[in-house]
């Protein structure tokens, strides 16, 4: 029960970047218009569409959107 949301939060957390607030919220009104014009356009691909998202975000910036980088 549930276990559709963790995923979609999990993705969330990552686009927005670990340990930033202001990321996961800006991370959630982006992820939810995916999903709602991924419902509206495609809907078969609604759930993809978001994890497409969450590698594009990844690629472009391994920490997240709003994440910082740690030296190493």
């Amino acid at each position: 029960m549930g276990s559709s949301f963790i995923i979609i939060l999990f993705a969330v957390v990552v686009i927005g970047g670990l340990g930033s607030i202001v990321g996961a919220v800006v991370a959630g009104f982006l992820v939810g218009l995916v999903e709602a014009y991924g419902q509206a356009y495609a809907p078969q691909l609604s759930q993809i569409v978001i994890f497409v998202l969450m590698a594009l975000v990844i690629l472009i910036r391994p920490a997240g959107l709003f994440g910082r980088e740690e030296n190493a």
